[in-house]
Order: C-alpha cells, then structure tokens, then sequence
C-alpha cells in the first residue's frame, strides 16, 4: 500500500475505508467523491482511512485493501468504494468488514464474491451514469442478499456538484447498518 491518510473520529461508531476509482485513468484518495466522504464521515464519528492503490491488478489492489483494515481500530469496519474502488470491495469477503457501501461499483469488471454473503451492502447509482446506470447496478445485484440500491438524483459518473447527497446517503445508510 502507497501512502495514505487516517482520521480517527472522537468516540467513533464505526470505521470506513475508502476506496478510490482506476488508478489508470486518475483515480487516488484525492478523487473528489473519496474527500468529501473522508472529510465528512470523521466529524459524524466514522473514523475515516484512504489510501492509493500501488496498481490496477486486481489481486494487488484488493490485498491492499485487506491489509488496511488493520490500520482501522473501532468496529464495526466498513468498505466503502467508488467505481473501481466498488468493484475491488466487492471482492473482499474478510471477517473483519461488517459491511459494504458501493457507489457506482464497477461490478463488470471483476467477479463479486459478496453477493450471498449475509452482511449488509449499500449500492449507490448516479442517476445519469454513463458508466454503470441504475438499471444496469440493479440487474446486476438484484440476487444479492442483505442490498439495498438507492441512487442520487441529477449526478452523472463524477457527482460534480452532488457529493452532498451522496456523503447523506452513505452516512444515512452506515448508522442503522452499524447497530
């Protein structure tokens, strides 16, 4: 894992660690939809890690993902990942992750393994997403146990302008899913 940046939250309820979207095509932990979330969840009390992926490997990215979570303490821990960074958590079954927040998750790109599994998942479409429409995140988990889709109205892939609702809407989603 390259650098990264932690935030403990005071009296955290929960940890997250943020995955951001394909290092090839710009992605690291300055993207903006990953700032705002890690900028936001500490002061809700979720201690809050990004980091940038070393590669776009799959195998590479997802261990990294794994070996992060020992840098968050406070339980529950949650994966929350945007585009690449969806997919990567989607194919991370670990004991230690209470859950998963996926925003936009690129799901064609890798096989996801968290379908079946019991823990909670969020999904978040971006209502005009060129990339990975609502449609096509709801076809895709509509087998998927313990899921629940919702999407950000008037966002494209990016969320210019829209990364107040959705830093909402995780938040929203990570208290109930906590308890």
């Amino acid at each position: 894992m390259r650098a990264y940046d932690l935030t403990e939250a005071d009296n955290p309820w929960a940890s997250a660690v943020l995955l951001h979207p394909h290092p090839d095509m710009g992605g690291d932990r300055y993207n903006n939809v990953v700032s705002a979330l890690f900028e936001a969840l500490p002061d809700a009390g979720v201690t809050a890690l990004r980091f940038d992926f070393s590669s776009s490997d799959l195998e590479t990215a997802a261990s990294e993902t794994v070996n992060a979570l020992d840098l968050v303490t406070a339980p529950p821990r949650f994966l929350v990942g945007y585009s690449f960074g969806g997919g990567v958590a989607a194919t991370i079954a670990d004991d230690r992750i209470a859950g998963w927040y996926l925003i936009a998750p690129a799901l064609t790109m890798f096989e996801p393994v968290i379908g079946d599994d019991p823990r909670p998942k969020g999904i978040v479409a971006a209502e005009h997403d060129h990339f990975f429409s609502p449609a096509r995140l709801e076809v895709a988990t509509t087998d998927w146990a313990s899921t629940e889709c919702s999407m950000v109205s008037g966002a494209d892939h990016m969320f210019v302008g829209r990364t107040d609702e959705l830093v909402k809407q995780c938040l929203d989603w990570l208290r109930p899913a906590a308890r």
